[in-house]
């Protein structure tokens, strides 16, 4: 371990001391950042003993991951950085669960037709 990565270390354990890990990983990394600005914080989803989730982390200019809340998981199997230019979802679709956009209630116009009659037998 260089140096630098020793320091990255002690900022991590200092913040672990005082935080708890689980579902920190935006707020960890962004105090990260501020207290190392030559790190470049990384949004995507990391694959772990769970499946994979949704995830922040860092990545130092050699590219080495720097995951302050890695402590949450178990095993990490990898982390995937999130393209930007694609859409964003913004929830999942009540009928087939898959992931729905642009805040639409269901995925399709298939999946509509679906549900309003699956909820019409309720009636």
């Amino acid at each position: 371990m260089n140096e630098q990565e020793a320091k990255y270390r002690k900022w991590i354990n200092e913040w672990l001391k005082i935080n708890n890990p689980n579902l920190r990983c935006k707020e960890a990394s962004e105090d990260m950042k501020t207290a190392f600005p030559e790190l470049t914080k990384i949004r995507g989803h990391v694959l772990t003993e769970h499946g994979e989730r949704p995830h922040w982390w860092l990545v130092d200019s050699n590219g080495i991951i720097i995951d302050p809340t890695a402590t949450q998981f178990k095993a990490i199997g990898g982390y995937f950085p999130w393209d930007e230019s694609n859409p964003e979802p913004t929830g999942k679709c009540p009928n087939c669960g898959e992931l729905c956009y642009d805040y639409h209630t269901l995925c399709s116009e298939k999946c509509e037709i679906e549900y309003k009659a699956y909820v019409e037998e309720f009636k």
